[in-house]
């Protein structure tokens, strides 16, 4: 017999239980549907398939290593064993008078298995398999059993009922599919916001409200230079970037080679929370990156309402410009150039001095950011064939994007090229270009993008 102490809930057709297991348990009784049907057409497939790569590269992982451990609740299918529910009456106590009169009556007690029931995750499968892996210890490569882990206890919701007839098979799927199609993951900016194991959004957070330059007061007339929500930035907007373009730039500015033979940007890395000591020491490293750029490319500082205008003319009264290192596209292509030119220049990658940096950075101030020309024209910034409207490149935007990052490598004196090899980034170049210019215009531009050569 199995005996639980549950909570009686209901909503739309179900009742269902709210009971507490421990892991011991849960691995002992509660199975996946694949285990417990032989028949596997989709008919009675309830389970999707379980991705045993994430059960065991990320949540054994976390299971085992992280001592604030939580999961939410599991939703058992349990099917057979003469469930019983006993209620549990509230004592003639008059401490509990008002319980009575709410109705709780129902609400406590006890439900009750002859044994003969099945149990399967209805959701929750790829937290029962991660339990399941670390208890067991039966895969390499997985952290042991923490103390204590196997008694502790998860709560489990309990959906009932005694034969596995079609149509409650197919009740069985809608729920499944209901739990999985309308849970809402949180999007990218919540968890930068939120996240308190990802060392870059917790640094992130952190340059927001301690760095001159993206903390804001808050105060009337005055405009935060950070966009906390989506990624996309538009013309005439105040943000110098975005909350998402701030995290990438600053993972790429830290993706040393030594932290990436670490797994700095992995799944894995990002579920444990470094040690505060080495937080601030990245946090000063972080810092040292950003004030060389601020001092060493000043435009950087100029008012972003005016520098991110498609069709802004040469010398406008307004001052006008459109500036590739004020869109997300140009900020994260900068940011993974300039890593590349520090591993390459630092005597110390890991560990910069301000003055070093400041003499690396220097060299991106000699490139032209105006997207309006060469070689930005018609490879980032393209034109519609009306010829009228501008806007940034969706067409092939990962090759141009490799592209604009040999071409940058290039005129800050990094690529190593030889000229055969130039003639092919060239062609490339050339091939993208939206309009296609005239072969004639192509060498004659090309010379001037190679002139620019530091």
């Amino acid at each position: 017999m199995n005996l639980y102490p549950a909570l009686k809930a209901s909503m739309g057709r179900w009742t269902y239980y709210i009971v507490k297991m421990q892991m011991k348990d849960l691995v002992k009784e509660v199975g996946f549907a694949s285990e417990i049907y032989e028949n596997k057409t989709l008919d009675d497939a309830i389970q999707r398939v379980l991705d045993e790569g994430r059960v065991k590269k990320e949540i054994v992982q976390y299971l085992g290593k992280r001592d604030d451990r939580f999961f939410s609740s599991i939703v058992v299918a349990a099917l057979g064993g003469n469930p019983t529910y006993t209620p549990v009456e509230i004592a003639d106590d008059p401490r509990f008078a008002l319980l009575r009169t709410a109705g709780f009556d129902e609400t406590f007690g006890i439900l009750t298995f002859d044994g003969g029931q099945k149990y399967f995750a209805l959701d929750g499968q790829h937290r029962l398999k991660a339990i399941q892996t670390l208890i067991e210890q039966k895969e390499p490569d997985i952290p042991e059993v923490p103390e204590g882990f196997r008694d502790e206890e998860i709560s489990v919701i309990m959906i009932i009922r005694r034969e596995a007839d079609a149509e409650f098979m197919a009740s069985y799927r809608r729920i499944f599919s209901s739990l999985n199609r309308y849970a809402q993951k949180t999007d990218a900016d919540t968890n930068i916001i939120m996240d308190e194991d990802d060392v870059t959004a917790i640094l992130t957070r952190r340059l927001l409200t301690e760095h001159d330059f993206f903390k804001w007061s808050g105060k009337p007339n005055t405009s935060p230079h950070l966009k906390t929500k989506g990624k996309n930035l538009h013309s005439g907007e105040t943000y110098f970037t975005t909350l998402q373009t701030l995290y990438s730039m600053n993972q790429k500015l830290l993706s040393t080679a030594e932290r990436g033979h670490r797994g700095f940007t992995s799944k894995l890395y990002k579920q444990f929370r470094p040690p505060e000591d080495d937080l601030d020491d990245m946090f000063c490293e972080l810092v040292i990156y950003w004030d060389a750029m601020l001092e060493e490319i000043p435009v950087l500082k100029t008012d972003p309402s005016k520098m991110r205008e498609h069709n802004a003319l040469p010398d406008n009264p307004d001052g006008l410009m459109d500036n590739l290192l004020f869109w997300p596209i140009g900020q994260e292509l900068f940011a993974d150039v300039a890593r590349i030119l520090l591993n390459r220049h630092l005597p110390n990658p890991d560990s910069p001095s301000s003055d070093e940096v400041r003499s690396c950075i220097r060299v991106f101030s000699s490139v032209n950011w105006d997207l309006r020309l060469p070689p930005w024209a018609g490879l980032l910034l393209i034109q519609d064939p009306d010829g009228v409207r501008k806007r940034m490149r969706s067409e092939d935007r990962k090759r141009a994007i490799n592209v604009a990052k040999s071409i940058l490598l290039l005129q800050i004196g990094l690529d190593d090229s030889q000229p055969e090899d130039l003639e092919e980034l060239k062609e490339e170049w050339h091939a993208l270009l939206m309009p296609r210019p005239s072969q004639d215009e192509i060498d004659s531009t090309w010379r001037e993008v190679c002139r620019s050569v530091v």
